[in-house]
């Protein structure tokens, strides 16, 4: 958080200096097609799709009652454009989120509903991420104040990219050799 804040005001005062508008977008959990199913730090879309297409349970971290603010990417997008295209924007950071929070447990059952499987209940192996933030939620009030709102969901999301991850050739279980790793790095603790 600290670096990422010192970048910010780096571009800023460097922006004003060189007379480069210059804008600081603050992405929530990004999500849709063409996410990296390969990429460990990924997060829950890619690991319950694996999980769930695979015919097994989604794997929750912690009591998976964490809250997590979702956006999706054509949202993204639009924020980047309008930062791009309005002048209102020059020189401030804003936050981009999905405007709604969800729980994992929440999430899963979403991911659950969107594969065909609605009873395939979470399991939980009493594991956190080292670092994890608890709960994660993006206030969007200034970003709507340029009229900028969520027009995505997390249905959505979820939707394009099962659809997507579906018609990839490699696409497959990538999920539990990265558990395996994240622990041996120490980044997955606890765990029975």
């Amino acid at each position: 958080a600290i670096s990422k804040h010192t970048q910010e005001m780096i571009a800023f005062v460097l922006g004003r200096r060189y007379e480069v508008p210059s804008v600081a977008l603050r992405y929530s959990i990004v999500q849709g097609a063409r996410q990296s199913f390969r990429n460990a730090y990924s997060g829950a879309l890619r690991i319950f799709a694996m999980q769930l297409l695979a015919a097994e349970r989604p794997t929750v971290y912690e009591d998976g009652e964490q809250i997590r603010d979702y956006v999706y990417v054509g949202d993204v997008a639009r924020a980047n454009l309008l930062a791009l295209e309005d002048a209102r924007a020059d020189f401030r950071a804003f936050n981009v989120g999905g405007g709604r929070q969800v729980t994992v447990n929440q999430f899963a059952r979403i991911m659950a509903k969107a594969c065909g499987r609605p009873d395939a209940t979470p399991i939980f192996r009493s594991e956190y991420r080292f670092g994890d933030t608890r709960h994660i939620s993006s206030d969007i009030g200034q970003l709507g104040e340029l009229g900028w709102q969520p027009l995505g969901s997390v249905e959505r999301s979820v939707a394009e990219y099962l659809e997507w991850a579906q018609k990839q050739a490699d696409f497959g279980d990538y999920a539990t050799q990265a558990r395996e790793n994240m622990r041996k790095l120490g980044t997955v603790r606890g765990g029975r």
